[in-house]
């Protein structure tokens, strides 16, 4: 039977004698047998279909040059060892410096590997050394036995996972925030998986981020049993984890999901590092009283004082291109699957908005207007405008008004207005709610609006003299006696509630026009005829 070696040597004379420009590949079928040794390195320049069995000894390296590697159902990637996985293996390094036919670009890899079922075919050590990285392909995991190394770009989950180590956690060398697992932006994404921890192992680092340039990297030192632990992280924080609005404020924008297998309590730290290009406003403020926060069934639980203090990011095995943070804590137990994030202690978050103005009254008949100001605003979503009629029992909302801070955030003066279209006829009550996107709030004072404005005329018609009984004014207003072509006859200003005398008019009809003094809005018009004089 040829070795594999054998194969691609004459693989290659044939590629060579031909001419032939299309990638080539390689295939070992169901019953096919084939062993790298450690002596010389092996390369394969085209795609890999293997089906049978790829072995391989310690020291053996396999350079993988094509674009698309799949294992089929029955293949094995067997060790040294007797049992074909409890033993060191060769490394297989994924490339693209295919010199046959070029860069190749991202790779792909069809693991055929079951993290549901535990079974199917794992490699014993693969090393990435691609800057395009190496994506998983659909209906398929990847399993690594031993040592995964990064030397060049990342693995794409593309929504399938992945798991380091067999009867321990393995070994994950050379990442760093710019070589990691991407798990993925959105909460589909897939999880890195690290198999059989316990005290012995240590901090197993989970080397996950959101997208290429967004490394978020986990930890976990567990002092149970053996057990098989999980992690993704996605971006953004949700008010029930999975859904609800946004939460930006306080907090930084990602979400870490970590779970586990097997049942019972054991004492776990969790640590958590971010970049702080991801953090909002707020949390950047205050990030030295910043922590991890769980969500616990219901809710983000708060904590009145940090567990332990915020350190530079060291999650890595190599110098940070960027700043980044890192949080401890500490944990009797953890769930199956928990959420985290962080947040900071709840004393120093600022309300979203500071209120130095808030003002309402009627213009006309059928509109109140509002207006307000704000000092001083911190990631402030909206505004609610909320009402309460004279025989309701509490505030409804009635509308939103979207914030004019650029990003949520101002330190000067923002003038706002809203008319609301209101002829009830009592009295009404006004407030203005401020938001936040994670859900803080903040209140105006309240203010009452008098009924609709009462405009009486007695007796009408009349003989050229009469009173104008106006009733429910707040703000200084102008009373205006018109003839038919819209001439101003006379003019009176109205400052409070009272009666104003019309005499010495000859007969005619006449028109009263009462509007506000500061706004010029109409609030009132009446008709007036006079039969003669007395």
């Amino acid at each position: 039977m040829l070795t594999l070696k054998r194969l691609i040597y004459i693989l290659i004379l044939i590629l060579q004698a031909y001419g032939l420009s299309a990638q080539q590949g390689t295939y070992i079928p169901p019953d096919g047998q084939a062993w790298i040794f450690g002596n010389a390195p092996v390369a394969l320049f085209g795609n890999m279909q293997q089906d049978g069995m790829l072995g391989s000894s310690p020291n053996a390296l396999l350079y993988f040059l094509g674009q698309r590697w799949t294992n089929g159902n029955a293949a094995s990637l067997p060790d040294e060892s007797a049992d074909g996985s409890s033993g060191t293996g060769g490394m297989f390094r994924f490339s693209s410096n295919n010199t046959l036919y070029g860069n190749t670009g991202q790779q792909r890899v069809f693991g055929a590997y079951s993290i549901a079922g535990g079974a199917g075919a794992s490699f014993p050590n693969l090393e990435l050394s691609n800057p395009a990285g190496l994506l998983l392909e659909d209906l398929s995991d990847l399993k690594v036995r031993n040592t995964l190394q990064f030397s060049r770009g990342h693995i794409y989950l593309n929504g399938w996972n992945l798991q380091v180590g067999h009867n321990g956690p393995g070994t994950i060398t050379g990442y760093s925030d710019q070589r990691f697992v991407v798990t993925g932006t959105t909460m589909a994404g897939g999880f890195l998986y690290r198999a059989g921890l316990t005290a012995a192992a240590g901090r197993v680092v989970f080397p996950i981020g959101t997208a290429a340039g967004s490394y978020a990297p986990a930890a976990i030192e567990y002092h149970g049993a053996a057990d098989r632990f999980r992690a993704r992280v996605f971006d953004n924080i949700y008010r029930n984890a999975t859904s609800g609005a946004p939460m930006q404020d306080s907090f930084i924008i990602k979400t870490w999901n970590i779970g586990h297998e097997q049942p019972g309590a054991a004492q776990t730290d969790v640590i958590l590092q971010h970049m702080n290009a991801t953090e909002m406003p707020v949390y950047a403020t205050y990030r030295d009283s910043s922590y991890i926060n769980r969500y616990a069934g219901s809710a983000w639980d708060h904590l009145p004082l940090l567990p332990f203090l915020p350190q530079n990011g060291n999650l890595t095995t190599q110098a940070m291109s960027e700043p980044a943070t890192m949080h401890l804590r500490r944990f009797a137990a953890l769930g199956p699957d928990e959420y985290f994030s962080k947040t900071v202690v709840l004393p120093v978050l600022q309300p979203p908005a500071d209120f130095m103005l808030f003002d309402a009254w009627r213009v006309a008949y059928n509109q109140v207007h509002l207006e307000w100001a704000t000092r001083r605003e911190v990631n402030n979503r909206w505004f609610e405008i909320e009402r309460r009629f004279e025989e309701d029992t509490g505030f409804t909302t009635i509308a939103t008004v979207p914030t004019k801070a650029p990003g949520g955030n101002s330190s000067f003066r923002l003038d706002y207005t809203f008319p609301d279209p209101n002829s009830y006829d009592g009295w009404t009550y006004y407030r203005i709610k401020a938001v936040s996107y994670s859900g803080q709030v903040a209140y105006t004072g309240i203010k009452a609006v008098p009924p609709l404005i009462q405009v009486d005329v007695y007796p009408n018609p009349n003989l050229g003299q009469f009173k104008v009984g106006i009733r429910g004014i707040r703000t200084p207003m102008v009373l205006q006696l018109l003839n038919t072509w819209g001439q101003e006859l006379r003019r009176y200003e109205v400052q409070v509630e009272g009666d104003v005398q019309v005499r010495e008019l000859p007969a005619g009809v006449y028109f009263l026009v009462l509007y506000h003094k500061a706004t010029q809005v109409v609030a009132y018009r009446y008709k007036v005829v006079v039969l003669g004089q007395q």
